[in-house]
């Protein structure tokens, strides 16, 4: 009974929390240490990313305005025009209405008289003269048809060339080689996106790895010392992984700065001079834009962090 040694337990919870004090010290603020005591070595790579992280930023905003201005034109080009005689009688017109509603390619139709055709002409640019000074109207009316898929606009176009209503001499406002060069547009549009995405992620990768494996080489001594007193894996790399995402999340920051400024200069020039410099581009997606930036820098400097440390300790 005296000599039993008493052994007072403790909570398991209380020597979880103390790994976790201890690890989060470690690697996050021993990093942040680490970093701005080696910032000179990492100004380079620092510099490399906010680079090309802008470079991505401004491709990105670019080929949201192109996109956007695609997808507009493509709306557009689903809208077919059919115009009708001016002695067509009211029953054909109804008849050629009913046939195209039964379409099933076809959303929606619409009928525009005379009329409205005249007042939808003196709001374009450059014909409000012209329709002051012709006189009668010389705008036929028109029924006109939201098609689902732009491809389907010539075979409509087609099944109503013949129609008792329609005009004879121009029976609708379909032109194939508009048709062809949209399609040729968004396809080019896709794949040059993707392309130039591809092309900024490898450089951006190489350059960046490059740059934080010398800062890795110029610590070589301290990983060396860590590894032959057994430090495990994720304690000789984690603290490295956390100084490129901070490196990377620092880029980011700069980056998405001048890419949200970017896009809200052009937003506002566009809205003081009521033109759309940008199709499509808003104040939201130039945040998203910006936000992206600064998610890709983390990512980036973390991942080409772990891939310098990889190639630097199988070297």
């Amino acid at each position: 009974m005296g000599g039993q040694v008493l052994r007072p337990a403790f909570p398991k919870r209380r020597t979880w929390l103390i790994v976790l004090r201890n690890g989060v010290r470690y690697l996050f603020r021993g990093a942040v240490r680490s970093w701005s005591r080696n910032l000179g070595t990492i100004a380079p790579a620092l510099g490399s990313m906010t680079i090309l992280l802008l470079l991505s930023g401004f491709a990105g905003l670019g080929w949201y305005t192109l996109r956007s201005a695609a997808s507009r034109a493509s709306a557009d080009a689903a809208v077919l025009n059919v115009y009708l005689r001016d002695d067509a009688n009211q029953a054909d017109v109804d008849k050629l209405k009913a046939k195209l509603g039964a379409d099933g390619r076809v959303t929606r139709v619409t009928y525009v008289s005379k009329a409205e055709a005249l007042k939808r002409a003196a709001r374009r640019p450059g014909l409000p003269d012209l329709t002051a000074t012709t006189d009668p109207n010389p705008f036929p009316a028109s029924l006109d048809l939201t098609i689902g898929q732009v491809q389907d606009v010539g075979a409509v176009a087609a099944s109503v060339q013949h129609d008792a209503a329609v005009d004879p001499v121009l029976a609708t406002s379909y032109e194939p080689g508009t048709y062809q060069r949209l399609q040729q547009v968004l396809t080019w549009v896709g794949v040059g996106g993707a392309v130039l995405v591809l092309l900024l992620a490898f450089v951006a990768v190489t350059v960046t790895a490059n740059g934080v494996r010398a800062a890795v080489h110029a610590r070589r001594d301290e990983v060396m010392i860590m590894q032959l007193v057994g430090a495990r894996r994720w304690m000789v790399r984690g603290p490295f992984v956390i100084e490129g995402a901070l490196t990377g999340a620092v880029a980011g920051v700069l980056a998405g700065v001048f890419t949200l400024a970017l896009g809200l200069a052009v937003v506002r020039v566009g809205a003081a001079n009521f033109a759309q410099i940008a199709p499509g581009l808003t104040a939201s997606a130039a945040l998203l834009t910006a936000v992206l930036v600064v998610l890709a820098g983390v990512a980036l400097g973390s991942g080409s962090s772990l891939l310098g440390l990889r190639r630097h300790l199988e070297s």
